[in-house]
């Protein structure tokens, strides 16, 4: 029985077709956790695989139950491999940590259907690989080289990518997974364009009709025939929210005086001409009599005053005579505005 070596640290899971991305990376990898390469298990490199005349399946097994992780290469070529994905199914059943590095032109995509749940990270990316280095380390106890070691390190594998990324081929198949999320991202893109087209042929229209028009009013006129926004109904639900707290602040009059406030203008209750209101705003805590000032922190107060701010981004986002032509004035500053609607 072919037994695993007692120095084995990591098992570097890869595809026999991808041995010159393989070493390199391996390279890469024993730099960045300070281990040697007798303690990373890699079948396609000389001296690191399987011993000459043992039984290959048998010596993969039993050095996958002998690493403290496993460092996957999720090239193409991966995936369409049956016995990597065996490797990746016994680490999974034997709980071994796991690394998965994603190859391009791979995506995280393939993830969702080989690696659930287990967070990866690109291997052209190198401060998400530096950093998937770094979380090993202290994954599995080892010591963390000193940056100086790890970023020469990764520099020369970054300029080595350059090269290898050009002789990775895509898949021979598709995960289903990979090909549902490409289904989905074409429709939201068919749909996107539709949007789109509709919208142009919207304008192209309203071109026109604004070419034809003999003055401002009949400008107005086409502005709110082709407008088709919700802002109309926004703000109208603003409105009717403002309406709905006038009994917790004590009254129309007070919500119309809070929202002068919130405008800038220093206004208080009028206690001689509102008194039932400005008592109720007293006893709701609204307002602190004692204090002559108004209770910002009070929840409705802050409720009404992000009303009034929402209100006011409404308006300040829809074209003036889109808001005209709805009968509405456009001066936001000026309490008629608002008493037009409260």
């Amino acid at each position: 029985m072919a037994k695993a070596s007692n120095n084995t640290v990591i098992f570097l899971s890869h595809a026999a077709a991808d041995k010159d991305l393989v070493e390199a990376f391996e390279t890469l990898l024993a730099k960045s956790l300070g281990i040697t390469s007798e303690n990373i298990f890699c079948s396609s490199l000389e001296g690191q695989g399987v011993p000459k005349g043992a039984n290959f399946v048998e010596a993969i097994r039993n050095q996958v139950v002998a690493a403290k992780a496993v460092v996957a290469l999720l090239t193409p070529a991966y995936l369409d491999s049956a016995f990597c994905m065996a490797e990746l199914g016994a680490a999974w059943a034997l709980n071994t940590h796991r690394l998965p590095i994603v190859v391009p032109p791979n995506t995280f995509k393939v993830m969702e259907a080989t690696l659930l749940g287990i967070v990866g990270v690109s291997i052209d990316n190198d401060v998400a690989l530096a950093q998937g280095f770094e979380d090993l380390c202290n994954e599995i106890s080892l010591s963390i080289p000193t940056s100086g070691v790890r970023n020469r390190a990764m520099r020369e594998f970054q300029r080595q990518w350059d090269n290898l990324s050009k002789n990775l081929k895509g898949p021979s198949r598709i995960e289903a997974s990979v090909h549902n999320s490409i289904i989905r991202d074409r429709d939201e893109a068919i749909e996107a364009r539709d949007a789109a087209e509709k919208e142009l042929s919207k304008a192209e229209a309203k071109i026109t009709a604004l070419r034809k028009a003999k003055d401002a009013a009949a400008v107005a006129a086409i502005d709110a025939k082709f407008d088709d926004t919700d802002w109309k109904d926004r703000l109208d639900e603003a409105f009717d929210k403002i309406k709905d707290l006038y009994a917790e602040l004590g009254g129309r009059e007070i919500a119309r005086l809070l929202i002068l406030d919130r405008l800038g203008k220093f206004i208080r209750p009028d206690f001689q001409n509102y008194p039932d209101e400005a008592g109720r705003a007293v006893e709701l805590d609204v307002y602190d009599s004692d204090g002559v000032k108004w209770n910002y922190a009070h929840p409705e107060v802050k409720e009404l005053f992000g009303l009034v701010d929402q209100i006011i981004e409404i308006v300040e986002e829809t074209p003036n005579d889109a808001l005209k032509s709805k009968g509405l004035k456009t001066n936001v500053n000026n309490i008629r505005f608002w008493e037009e609607h409260i």
